[in-house]
């Protein structure tokens, strides 16, 4: 079984795991905003853990309370790297403004790649997993 990768920084970590991208806020009720320089961090670390397949990412921002800022939603649309890395997006929030946050940052930047959001974690990893068996 290959061994489980993860990078940590303050706020996110990011792995993989059973062919699926994970990507999980840190820290609780604290107040954060997604800037451009960690986004291109975060993007690097995406690369190297998708090593060139279409995987799905599983987002969990339960207890999260942040924002992004329009450049760093920018650099992500527009990178190539994620575009190609990244099959669907599943989202984990358990509070409205997040579930509002995501909705529209979908609706303004990125309309064309699958998502969906959910209240729990296992009902993220399902949508995952069943993407994933639908890409193969």
């Amino acid at each position: 079984m290959p061994q489980k990768i993860s990078y940590e920084f303050d706020t996110v970590r990011l792995w993989s795991e059973r062919g699926i991208l994970f990507c999980q806020f840190l820290g609780g009720n604290i107040n954060q905003q997604l800037i451009e320089k960690d986004v291109h961090q975060y993007l690097e670390i995406i690369d190297q853990l998708a090593k060139g397949e279409c995987m799905p990412l599983l987002v969990d921002l339960r207890d999260v309370v942040g924002s992004f800022s329009i450049d760093a939603a920018k650099i992500l649309i527009n990178n190539t790297s994620y575009q190609k890395n990244i099959l669907c997006e599943a989202f984990v929030t358990n509070k409205i403004n997040n579930k509002l946050l995501v909705l529209s940052y979908k609706r303004i930047y990125e309309p064309d790649k699958q998502y969906r959001i959910f209240n729990t974690f296992k009902e993220a990893l399902d949508y995952c997993e069943a993407k994933k068996k639908v890409e193969v």
